[in-house]
């Protein structure tokens, strides 16, 4: 008999190989955002909450303006000490009575106005000059001479008519053709002055701007006069009112 066949004994084939696997990716992938997960996680935490690093910085600033504050203060106090020298003529020019560093300029100012407020004009006597004139009735008629043979001296005060002829009057006249003026034209208000060297001059305006009461004054030694008191209308003339330099030509 024969023998049964003898299996063939077939040679086990390993196992397929199989694919590449895709697990590494998803892991690279994953790893990937979660690096930037903590990424955006600390640019929006410093972004929003930054480090308290600056602090310690502002600690020795607070520290250091207390000391510094001293010194800024001293440079002013040092500064400073030579400016009340000056004082004297600065207080003259910032009172309501006046508006020059002139402290004599300044006390005629003052007496002046107190002269008008209280209706007492003997107080512009005080400050203007007596004048004398030949009189001479052929010649221009002149108040103080009235009456008076020719070539009699008289004495009396000036009163000049804004763009008119003036006249010397007496005392008494004098007095009385101021008050009744003021009474007529005024209040009269103290519009401001100018000084330069050895001349001055006063305005005073009615409340309208439209009348006059001007001293033009010359310095004389530690004080001042004028040799007439200026009235009339302004004739809308506005150098009254914005003290123009050419008011200063009225002083001779």
């Amino acid at each position: 008999m024969e023998n049964p066949a003898t299996p063939i004994v077939q040679p086990i084939n390993p196992p397929p190989v199989a694919p590449p696997s895709d697990h590494w990716k998803i892991a690279f992938l994953i790893l990937i955002i979660i690096i930037l997960s903590v990424c955006l996680t600390a640019i929006f935490f410093l972004k929003f909450y930054p480090p308290p690093s600056p602090s310690p910085t502002s600690t020795p600033l607070t520290t250091t303006t207390p000391t510094t504050k001293p010194e800024s203060t001293s440079t002013p106090i040092l500064l400073s000490n030579p400016t009340p020298t000056p004082t004297p003529q600065s207080k003259a020019s910032t009172t309501p009575f006046c508006d020059v560093s002139d402290n004599a300029f300044c006390s005629f100012i003052i007496d002046i106005k107190s002269s008008l407020a209280s209706n007492n004009y003997s107080g512009f006597l005080n400050y203007q000059n007596i004048s004398s004139t030949t009189c001479d009735p052929d010649g221009m008629f002149i108040s103080v001479c009235e009456g008076v043979a020719k070539g009699v001296v008289k004495q009396g005060y000036s009163i000049g008519y804004n763009q008119s002829e003036g006249t010397m009057i007496s005392k008494d006249e004098y007095l009385t053709t101021v008050g009744n003026y003021v009474k007529t034209n005024g209040p009269f208000i103290y519009q401001g002055s100018l000084v330069q060297e050895n001349k001055g001059v006063a305005v005073f305006l009615n409340s309208n701007k439209d009348h006059i009461l001007v001293f033009p004054a010359k310095r004389s030694g530690t004080s001042w006069k004028i040799d007439f008191l200026l009235v009339g209308g302004a004739f809308g003339d506005n150098s009254f009112v914005n003290l123009n330099n050419s008011l200063l030509d009225f002083v001779q």
